[in-house]
C-alpha cells in the first residue's frame, strides 16, 4: 500500500487539475464538473470541505475510518475538511460533481452561521443530505458560473454571493435533521468559539493522545472549564473527542501506510505497542492487524 498523508491545498490542486473537468476558481474554491474524470480518488485527507452532488450511479465511501456512507442519485455527500475519506466503490455509470471549499472560504461565506456547519459535521456527523427542492436549479447555475467562457467583471463578488446562498441553504437543510436539536441551549457564542478552538488544536496535533489539561492550557482555561463547555456545546466530554480523533489517526495509518503496528504506536505517542493494541481493541472491537487486513482491499 502506498503511504497517504494529509494533502495540502496546492498539492491537491495539482493532483486533480490535469483534466478539463476541474475548474480552479482560486486556492480556496474548486469545482469538479465530472467526478469520473478525476483519477486520484484514493484514500486522502484534504484541507477542503467537499460537497458532492450525485446525479447518477452509486458511491460508497468510508469516512473517519469507521463510518460507511452510501450515496444515491439526488443526494449530497458532505465531507468536512481534515476528515479521512476512503472511496470504496464508485460505479462506472457515476454522474457527480463536487464543490470544494477551504475552511477560510467557508468561514468567510457563513460568518456566524459556521457553528451550524461545525455542529452538523463534527458533533452530529451528518454526511448525507437527501434531495431538496432547491438543488436542481442550483446545480444548473453552478455549472454556468464555474464553467464560464467569459468571466464577468464582478466575478469574485458573484462567486462569493453564490457560495453564501448555497451554504446557507445547505445549513438550513442540516438544521432540519432530527439529530441537530441542540444539546444545551445555555451554550453561548463564547463557549462555541472556545470549543471550536479546542477542535482546531486537536486536529493540529500529531500526537493527539494528551491529557485534557494539555488542550485547556492552549486555550488559557482550566480543564474543568473545557469539560464544561465541551459537554454544553457538543454533549461529549473532551476526552471522548480526543479518543475519537486518535482513533481516526489509527485508522488512517493502518489502512494507508506500510508502517508496522509498533511504528504506528510510536508515531501516535503510545508507550508501547501492547498498550496501543489494547487501546485500539477497546475502541474498535478488533486488533489493529484485524482492522488492517479487513481494509486492505480498499487501499
Amino acid at each position: 500500500m502506498k503511504g497517504i498523508r494529509k494533502m495540502p491545498t496546492k498539492e491537491f490542486i495539482e493532483s486533480v487539475s490535469n483534466t478539463g473537468s476541474v475548474q480552479v476558481v482560486n486556492d480556496d474554491v474548486l469545482f469538479i464538473n465530472n467526478l469520473r474524470d478525476v483519477a486520484n480518488l484514493s484514500t486522502m485527507r484534504t484541507e477542503y470541505n467537499t460537497i458532492v452532488h450525485c446525479q447518477g450511479g452509486r458511491i460508497l465511501v468510508e469516512i473517519g475510518g469507521d463510518t460507511q456512507m452510501k450515496v444515491k442519485p439526488g443526494q449530497l455527500l458532505i465531507i468536512p475538511a481534515g476528515k479521512l475519506v476512503q472511496p470504496m466503490m464508485i460505479s462506472t455509470d457515476i454522474e457527480a460533481n463536487a464543490l470544494l471549499l477551504t475552511n477560510k472560504m467557508l468561514k468567510s461565506v457563513l460568518g456566524n452561521q459556521i457553528f451550524i456547519w461545525n455542529n452538523a459535521m463534527y458533533m452530529k456527523e451528518i454526511y448525507i443530505v437527501k434531495e431538496t427542492g432547491w438543488l436542481e436549479g442550483i446545480t444548473e447555475y453552478t455549472q454556468q458560473l464555474f464553467l464560464h467562457n467569459k468571466e464577468p467583471k464582478l466575478y469574485n463578488e458573484i462567486v462569493f454571493a453564490f457560495l453564501r446562498m448555497l451554504m446557507l441553504l445547505l445549513c438550513e437543510d442540516l438544521m432540519q435533521s432530527d439529530t441537530m436539536s441542540p444539546v444545551d441551549d445555555s451554550s453561548t457564542m463564547h463557549d462555541k468559539e472556545l470549543f471550536n478552538q479546542f477542535l482546531q488544536h486537536l486536529s493540529e496535533q500529531e500526537q493527539k493522545r494528551q491529557k485534557v489539561a494539555f488542550y485547556a492550557d492552549k486555550l488559557n482555561i482550566t480543564p474543568k472549564y473545557l469539560s464544561t463547555i465541551s459537554k454544553r456545546v457538543s454533549g461529549k466530554n473532551p476526552m471522548r473527542w480526543i479518543t475519537e480523533s486518535v482513533m481516526e489517526d489509527c485508522y488512517r495509518l493502518l489502512t494507508s501506510t506500510d508502517l508496522s503496528v509498533k511504528e504506528i504506536s510510536n508515531r501516535l505517542g503510545f508507550p508501547n505497542s501492547s498498550f496501543f493494541g489494547q487501546y485500539f481493541r477497546t475502541e474498535a472491537g478488533m486488533t489493529p492487524m484485524e482492522y488492517r487486513t479487513g481494509h486492505k482491499r480498499w487501499a
